[in-house]
Order: C-alpha cells, then structure tokens, then sequence
C-alpha cells in the first residue's frame, strides 16, 4: 500500500521521492540539467540517466545548458529542474552559502530570461504528459518576489499543466543585519512544482 503523502516536507529526499512516486510511476527521473554535485541524488534516489552542468564539478556530470540542451525534442519522460533564485548583488548579498555555491542573477529581468528559456527547453526535449518538476524559492530584499507564482505563470503560458506543488521547509543560517526592523518574515522554505506537458 502506497504511503499518503502531505505536500509539506523537511526533508528534500523524501520529497523527491513522493513526488517520483505519485506523479512518475516510481521511476527515475531522466535529467537533471544542473547537476552541480549532485546533492538531490541521495539516499536511495537514483541518479539520473542525463547530468548536466554549466560547470560541471564531478566526472560523471557532461557541460550542458539548461536552455539548449543536447537532446532531442520530445526524448524525454522526466527533467527536474533547480535553478539559482537570488538576484541584485548588494549588501551582504554574496555572503549567503547559495551566492558562494551558484549564481547570483544581476536582476530580476536575468532570472525571468535564465527561468523562461530553461521552461522553454524543457517543454521541447519532454515527451507529451511529461513531467518536469521545478524547484524555486520566493526572496526578499528590500521587498519580497513571489517568484513561485511567476513561474506557474510562465510555465502555464507554454502549455505546461500545473499538477501538483510541494512545499519543503529547512529552516537554515541566512546572512541578516541585525540592526535593522525586519519589515519581512524570512523566506526559509522552497516549492517544488510539478508540471506535466501538454
């Protein structure tokens, strides 16, 4: 008997894996276009056949772009997909663990172009009722970017379906002043999307 799963999660693995269960059959998920080091595949999760990175840290993981992919259109079942979110390098900023581990966008306008072309590439190289799952965070600085409701926005205009959201909550360390009157409470978690092709 299938286990009922809530959509809210602490840990990223189990996550993965109920999403893997309900919405792809139980089985691998094909591509993950970046790879870094790997850190989802883990803890019974079986990598995937197509590892991909704009700066591949391990052997095993090819250079590839996330909006120009070397597959073939329509070729796969399953992408996930976990893009940077952080963006305006100001402030302490760049002190974040994320800023000294992946990229930090200029602004806005680099992660709405760096988000709709990895959509857009996804949509071409997954089959019809593919699924494609997306990580993002929401981020404030100064004012809060409700970042996952942009990218149902975008993902939707493409013609992908909207099945299905995780929510995954590790509260962590963040860089923060102090000083200052927080104005905003601290966006700790991440929502996993679930797409599917149509």
């Amino acid at each position: 008997m299938s286990k009922h799963y809530s959509s809210y999660f602490t840990n990223e693995q189990e996550l993965i894996k109920a999403l893997i269960q309900i919405h792809n059959d139980n089985k691998d998920i094909e591509c993950d276009p970046m790879y870094f080091k790997g850190n989802f595949w883990k803890d019974g999760l079986n990598k995937p056949k197509y590892k991909f990175d704009l700066n591949p840290q391990i052997p095993e993981c090819e250079y590839g772009d996330a909006t120009n992919l070397p597959l073939e259109n329509g070729s796969l079942n399953s992408i996930i997909l976990d893009p940077p979110f952080l963006f305006g390098i100001h402030g302490k900023t760049n002190q974040y663990y994320s800023a000294k581990t992946h990229t930090i966008f200029k602004d806005f306008d680099k992660l709405e172009n760096c988000y709709k072309g990895i959509l857009s590439n996804a949509y071409r190289v997954l089959k019809k009722n593919g699924l494609l799952i997306f990580k993002c965070q929401d981020y404030t600085d100064s004012k809060t970017t409700m970042t996952h409701c942009k990218v149902y926005e975008w993902a939707t205009e493409l013609g992908f379906y909207a099945k299905d959201i995780a929510i995954l909550n590790i509260p962590q360390h963040k860089v923060y002043n102090g000083n200052t009157t927080q104005r905003h409470l601290r966006k700790v978690h991440t929502y996993f999307w679930v797409f599917i092709k149509k």
